[in-house]
C-alpha cells in the first residue's frame, strides 16, 4: 500500500474510508486488519495512547456509519471532501479495492460499497 502521496489529514480519512470498507459486509477479515495496521503505522501520533485513541474513534465511526447504504453514502461524501482531485480519489480507490479483494472474495455490500465510492468521488 503506497500513500507516499497523501498528507496525515487525508491519511486518516482514508484509514475511515477502509475501515468503512472493513464494516461493510460485517467480516472483519485478518488480511483486511493488516492493512489497516500498516496504515495506522504510517501516521505520525505523539504517544500510543493517541495513537489508539484515534484508531478506537476510527473504528467507532466507521461501526456507526455501516449500519444503513445511506448513512455509508453520505460518509463517503465526507471523506471524498478530505481527496481533492481525480489522481488522490483515484489512489484512495485503489487502495480501498485492494483492501476489500485481499480476502479473495467481494461480497456484495463490498461491491455496493466500491460502487457508491466511484459514483461520489466521481470516477
Amino acid at each position: 500500500m503506497n500513500v507516499n502521496d497523501f498528507n496525515q489529514d487525508q491519511k486518516q480519512a482514508l484509514l475511515d474510508l477502509l475501515l468503512l470498507g472493513m464494516y461493510a459486509d460485517h467480516n472483519l477479515s485478518s488480511s483486511e486488519d493488516q492493512r489497516v495496521e500498516q496504515l495506522l503505522g504510517t501516521l505520525k501520533f505523539s504517544s500510543d495512547y493517541e495513537r489508539d485513541q484515534f484508531s478506537d474513534a476510527a473504528f467507532t465511526r466507521a461501526r456507526q456509519k455501516s449500519d444503513s447504504p445511506e448513512a455509508m453514502q453520505a460518509y463517503v461524501g465526507e471523506l471524498a471532501k478530505h481527496f481533492p482531485g481525480n489522481k488522490l480519489r483515484q489512489e484512495a480507490y485503489d487502495i480501498l479495492d485492494d483492501l476489500l479483494t485481499s480476502d479473495g472474495r467481494v461480497s456484495s455490500e463490498e461491491s455496493k460499497l466500491l460502487s457508491t465510492v466511484k459514483d461520489v468521488f466521481k470516477l
